[in-house]
């Protein structure tokens, strides 16, 4: 089992009692974000007022452990996963969430459960803010911006598969475009086709709020 909190939150989780690895995984309490069978999302207000996010797999499903070893890859559980793929993004210059604590336990050499703790992003996803009325007239600009966004993930060979929904791109207060649940973003070695830029694009613009929602 590996299990890490970076050094300048090691008192602030102890303080709150979350500074150990099963007592991540094994927190319920405060709010449920997500929820499913395999793993689940929490808020948690520190005892200093600070909002955290505790995400946590219970286990890691067989499939995609098989695929990663046909494919010559170590394995991982989701959130390790994701937290490489917040560090690749990083590494490429895009804004992701602060990951200050994360661990993972293995059974026979492979991937069984997994625990990040990360803080939130100081804004709202795209199609909030897109819905919102009064900002009817930011919102063009600021689609815009996340269309700029994933058109550069595109160019750094970033594929985020279908995950590239405006509830995944955040606006900041300062008008940047941050990035969340990454968990299946991976680098290609080689550049996108137009027709797999266009897929994503289409998928992206087709989950818009009415009336910037556009399927071409």
């Amino acid at each position: 089992m590996r299990f890490h909190i970076e050094p300048e939150w090691q008192n602030v989780l102890a303080a709150n009692k979350l500074d150990s690895y099963s007592a991540l995984l094994n927190y319920r309490g405060e709010e449920c974000m997500s929820s499913h069978t395999r793993g689940a999302t929490w808020r948690f207000t520190l005892s200093d007022g600070q909002v955290i996010f505790i995400k946590q797999d219970y286990y890691t499903k067989l499939q995609p452990i098989m695929r990663s070893l046909v494919r010559l890859r170590k394995p991982l559980c989701n959130t390790e996963k994701e937290r490489r793929a917040f560090e690749l993004a990083a590494r490429h210059g895009f804004i992701v969430p602060k990951v200050i604590a994360w661990g993972e336990s293995r059974r026979l050499g492979l991937p069984n459960t997994g625990v990040m703790v990360m803080l939130p992003m100081d804004g709202v996803s795209v199609d909030q803010f897109a819905a919102e009325p009064d900002n009817r007239e930011q919102a063009p600009a600021i689609i815009a911006k996340a269309e700029k966004t994933l058109l550069r993930l595109q160019e750094c060979r970033l594929d985020w598969k279908v995950d590239c929904k405006p509830e995944h791109f955040f606006v900041l207060r300062d008008g940047s475009i941050g990035l969340i649940d990454l968990e299946r973003l991976t680098q290609r070695a080689k550049p996108f086709d137009s027709d797999y830029c266009q897929m994503q694009l289409k998928r992206f613009r087709s989950l818009l709020p009415e009336p910037f929602r556009s399927q071409s």
